[in-house]
C-alpha cells in the first residue's frame, strides 16, 4: 500500500470509532492493526508521517465526540497509548516477522536445491563406488560423438576395464574387502583422469573410460597410468603384498559410425586381453575397408 492508501484506510477507521459506543478500543486497534500490515512498504520518512497523522486525527476525533457526549478519559487515553503503540512497533515487528519468513524459505530453498542436486547425483552415479553409471555413461558418450561428428580434429577413445581375477578376492577376504577394491580402484581413475573424462561402472568389476580428445595412443599412456598406480593399492593387509590387476580394452570413435560399432570394438580388444593373459591393455585392431587393397 502507498501512503495515500494508507491515510485513507485509518482515517476509514477512525471515522469508524467515532460512531461506535461499544467495543470501540476493538474496532479501532483491530483496523489499524489490519492497515499495518501495508506499512511494510512505507519509507521510514512516509512511515513517520503515516504515524503522526494517525495519532493527530484520532486524538482531533476523541476531542471533537467529547463535546457531544461524556467520555472516560482514562479509557481514551489507554487506547490513544495503544494506538500509538501499534503505530510504532507494528511495522517493526511485521518488517521483523517477514524478515525471519524470508530467512526461512532461503534456507529450506537451499535445502531444496540441495537435496536436488543429490537427488540428480545420485541418479547418474553408481552407489558403491561413486563412478558414473550407465545412465550417464550413455549421456556423455552421446554428446562425445556429436562433438566429434562436427570436428574432423575432434576425437575421443573408449576403455574397457575389467579387474582380472576379481571373484579370488570376494572368496579370499569377503565382499567387504571387494567392496573397498572396486571403490579405490574409481578413486585412483578418478584421479588420473581429467575433469572432461569420464569413468563409469557397468557392473560388477566393470568399468568404462570416455577419454574426451584423445587418441588411442595417448588412452594407452592413460591406461599404462592406472596400472602403475593399482600395482601399488593394497588389497588387505591380512596379506600386504597381494596384489590385484587390470585388463584393458581401447579402441577410439570413428566417425559417422554408431557408438554401437565403437562400444563393440573396445569390448572386442578387452576380451583379447584377458584371452592373451590378463593384465595388459590392447588396442582393437582397425577395421578392414572395403576400399582397401
Amino acid at each position: 500500500m502507498s501512503l495515500a492508501h494508507m491515510i485513507w484506510a485509518v482515517s476509514v477507521v477512525i471515522v469508524t470509532t467515532y460512531f461506535v459506543k461499544e467495543m470501540k478500543p476493538v474496532v479501532a486497534l483491530s483496523g489499524l492493526a489490519m492497515i499495518v500490515v501495508g506499512a511494510n512498504r512505507l519509507t521510514p520518512r512516509e512511515l513517520t508521517v503515516f504515524a503522526v497523522y494517525s495519532l493527530i486525527a484520532y486524538a482531533l476525533s476523541v476531542v471533537y465526540k467529547s463535546q457531544f457526549e461524556s467520555l472516560s478519559w482514562l479509557t481514551e487515553a489507554v487506547v490513544m497509548v495503544a494506538f500509538g503503540l501499534v503505530l510504532v512497533f507494528g511495522p517493526v515487528l511485521y518488517r521483523f516477522e517477514m524478515s525471519m519468513i524470508e530467512t526461512i524459505l532461503v534456507n529450506k530453498n537451499n535445502e531444496l536445491t540441495n537435496a536436488l542436486g543429490r537427488i540428480q547425483e545420485l541418479a547418474v552415479t553408481d552407489d558403491l563406488t561413486g563412478a558414473f553409471n550407465r545412465r550417464h555413461l550413455a549421456e556423455v558418450l552421446a554428446r562425445q560423438k556429436a562433438i566429434a561428428d562436427r570436428s574432423p580434429n575432434y576425437g575421443f577413445a573408449v576403455c574397457f576395464v575389467d579387474l582380472d581375477f576379481f571373484k579370488r578376492v570376494n572368496d579370499k577376504f569377503g565382499h567387504s574387502t571387494g567392496d573397498c577394491v572396486l571403490r579405490s580402484f574409481a578413486e585412483i581413475v578418478a584421479n588420473v583422469l581429467r575433469e572432461v573424462d569420464c569413468v563409469a561402472r557397468i557392473g560388477g568389476e566393470e568399468f568404462v573410460l570416455v577419454l574426451g580428445g584423445t587418441s588411442q595412443r595417448d588412452a594407452v599412456v592413460v591406461a599404462e597410468r592406472i596400472n602403475a598406480r593399482l600395482s601399488d593399492m593394497q588389497v588387505s593387509p591380512l596379506e600386504p603384498r597381494y596384489r590385484i590387476t587390470a585388463s584393458m580394452g581401447i579402441t577410439e570413435y570413428r566417425p559417422p559410425e554408431e557408438l554401437e560399432a565403437t562400444i563393440d570394438r573396445a569390448d572386442r580388444a578387452l576380451y583379447d586381453a584377458k584371452r592373451t593373459g590378463r593384465n595388459k591393455v590392447v588396442i582393437a585392431e582397425p577395421e578392414l575397408r572395403a576400399s582397401a587393397g
